[in-house]
């Protein structure tokens, strides 16, 4: 379901935080991201679990980002990088299968923050939208919007959510 109301914007955009967050921000230090959920299960040697939760991840920031709807070119990019980071992680999840080999994907999936990265494309994309309860009037109501995104810093296109 399309976000319909500027809450339903604020709720998306605080589930893409928390997914933030957890994927690569478990352990940190200030501005440093130590380690998340997605590099802790990176080195538990069960295999498919950390790849389960990489794809899950990932599919859901994507979701939210296409029920706020920001940019094509924003969601294929958040989609590369979420499938980086997945197959990082299915590399990883083989390799657990030859332990001395295991190590090393396992170490680049821990430092590859990839759902870190994606969420920030999302959330950015999101801030630099007006969006606009409604449906998309007339061409006068339209320009007035218009008028009011470039008056507002950093906004770069109009959304109506109606």
């Amino acid at each position: 379901m399309l976000a319909r109301s500027h809450d339903h914007i604020h709720r998306i955009y605080d589930s893409i935080e928390s997914i933030k967050r957890l994927s690569d921000r478990i352990i940190g230090i200030g501005p440093i991201n130590i380690i998340g959920l997605d590099g802790i299960l990176a080195l538990v040697p069960i295999p498919g679990l950390g790849t389960l939760y990489s794809v899950s991840a990932g599919g859901f920031l994507l979701i939210q980002g296409i029920r706020a709807r920001v940019t094509l070119s924003t969601i294929a990019t958040s989609f590369i990088i979420l499938l980086l980071d997945s197959g990082i992680t299915t590399i990883e999840d083989i390799a657990k299968f030859f332990p001395p080999l295991a190590l090393v994907p396992g170490l680049i999936d821990a430092f590859f923050q990839g759902h870190l990265y994606a969420a920030h494309l999302i959330q950015k994309d999101i801030d630099r939208t007006l969006y606009i309860e409604g449906p998309r009037g007339s061409a006068e109501e339209h320009r007035e919007h218009l008028a009011d995104m470039r008056e507002q810093k950093g906004k770069k296109r109009v959304v109506y959510l109606g």
